[in-house]
């Protein structure tokens, strides 16, 4: 069995458990924490470095 879940202060609080699992309050479970890593891009990235006050709509659509 597989689930997903997400680390809310000292518990965890999961997200996705598989259908048809037997599961109730009280049941003793093993828990095996493994961080989900992203993925690299398959492309090279690089931040633009846009600064934010160009990106509000005022800014765009001002006419100079």
């Amino acid at each position: 069995m597989r689930a997903q879940g997400v680390i809310s202060g000292s518990n965890i609080v999961l997200k996705k458990v598989s259908a048809g699992e037997e599961l109730h309050e009280g049941a003793k479970v093993e828990v095996i924490i493994l961080p989900l890593q992203k993925k690299p891009h398959r492309f090279s990235t690089f931040k633009l470095g846009v600064k934010k006050e160009h990106l509000k709509r005022e800014k765009l659509y001002a006419r100079s």
